[in-house]
């Protein structure tokens, strides 16, 4: 499959659809992009333990889900059982 570029346009080609830049108004939109401001500071040791209380979260969700399915009567067959 190919497809042309703006600089060279092809005639045979797998699909007939052109996309439509105005490379001269998304250039002049893009001088008048600002950064975006800085909230707060993250540095590598808020992120690990972010992350890490993140995943002890999961751990604590799935063992209390585990335990009022294995509680259930109703919905204990839903769990499966390995080994």
């Amino acid at each position: 499959m190919v497809a042309d570029n703006q600089d060279f346009k092809l005639t045979l080609k797998a699909f007939h659809s052109e996309i439509i830049n105005y490379h001269k108004s998304l250039k002049k939109e893009q001088e008048n992009y600002q950064p975006i401001p800085e909230i707060r500071k993250l540095d590598n040791i808020i992120v690990q333990r972010n992350y890490l209380q993140i995943k002890q979260d999961v751990q604590d969700i799935i063992q209390a889900e585990m335990g009022r399915l294995l509680n259930d009567q109703g919905q204990k067959h839903l769990l499966i059982k390995k080994g």
